[in-house]
């Protein structure tokens, strides 16, 4: 749902670096000179961002209870 604050693996923050990396994909870049850009070098750091979907927008129109 949200990106997580650190890395699983290698416990890095990653978070901060979602918005630019969403941003400069949909703007056209691809996501190796994006993550390269962004310092994300380790395998982990990439696979959080290459296996993440954002759903927030899908799940907020839901009400609970």
């Amino acid at each position: 749902m949200i990106i997580p604050i650190r890395c699983m693996s290698c416990n890095k923050p990653i978070a901060h670096l979602w918005e630019d990396y969403k941003e400069r994909f949909t703007k056209g870049e691809t996501k190796k000179e994006v993550m390269d850009d962004l310092g994300l070098e380790r395998y982990c750091c990439r696979a959080q961002f290459m296996g993440h979907v954002d759903l927030l927008d899908e799940i907020a129109r839901f009400k609970k209870g």
